[in-house]
C-alpha cells in the first residue's frame, strides 16, 4: 500500500473485464444502444429569418451602445 493513495499496486489500472475488451466506455456502447438523436438542421425560411433577426439584434445593441457614447461624450465635453 502506497502511502499517498489507499490502493494496491495492482488496482491502480482497471483491467477490462473480457479480454479483447476496453476498460471504459459508456454502457449504452457496451449494451448495444445508440444515444438519442440530436435536434435536426435548421433550414430554408427558418434559418433566414433566424439569421435576420440575429443580424438586426446585434446592429440594434450597438447603435445603441453608440448613441449612449455620443451623449455621454456630449454631456461631459463643454
Amino acid at each position: 500500500m502506497s502511502i499517498t493513495s489507499l490502493t494496491t499496486p495492482d488496482q491502480t489500472i482497471a483491467q477490462p473485464h473480457r479480454p479483447g475488451q476496453a476498460a471504459g466506455g459508456r454502457h449504452s456502447d457496451r449494451m448495444g444502444h445508440r444515444p438519442a438523436p440530436g435536434p435536426g438542421k435548421m433550414r430554408g425560411l427558418k434559418l433566414v429569418a433566424v439569421w435576420v433577426g440575429l443580424t438586426v439584434g446585434s446592429w440594434a445593441v450597438l447603435g445603441g451602445a453608440g448613441y449612449g457614447l455620443y451623449t455621454l461624450a456630449g454631456s461631459l465635453l463643454p
